[in-house]
């Protein structure tokens, strides 16, 4: 399972992606973070204003507890979203985000997608077939 920033983020609000996604899978993947994802997030808590710094705080710890840190690409001449596609069709992983347009490739693309449906307010995994 690969994880973007705002998913990570979105548990700062509360909501339990990890359970969620275990959940759905019916078992615990491994978590993976792209090192340029890494790197989003510490600029964030670096940078941002107050509240958007706390929540990123609350990602990292969230990365050191659960997931392991791939260095994977190089950030200067491709975006993250692009890598993130790259690595998810090199290896076959789902990838948990909340980024429309992001989701919207995976789509195309037939990438599995996990991400956070509002009405119901649970992390969904969709286009994954065991």
């Amino acid at each position: 399972m690969l994880l973007d920033a705002n998913m990570l983020m979105l548990a700062a609000n509360g909501i339990r992606v990890f359970e969620h996604i275990e959940e759905q899978l019916a078992s615990k993947p491994r978590y993976l973070i792209l090192r340029p994802v890494y790197n989003e997030l510490v600029k964030i808590a670096t940078t941002g204003p107050p509240q958007v710094r706390r929540r990123a705080l609350f990602a990292l710890k969230l990365v050191e507890v659960f997931c392991e840190v791939v260095d994977y690409g190089d950030e200067s001449s491709t975006s993250v979203d692009d890598l993130i596609i790259k690595y998810a069709l090199e290896n076959k992983a789902i990838v948990a985000t909340n980024d429309r347009e992001l989701r919207s490739k995976l789509r195309r693309l037939g990438i599995p997608e996990a991400y956070f449906r509002e009405e119901s307010r649970r992390v969904v995994v969709e286009g994954y077939f065991k």
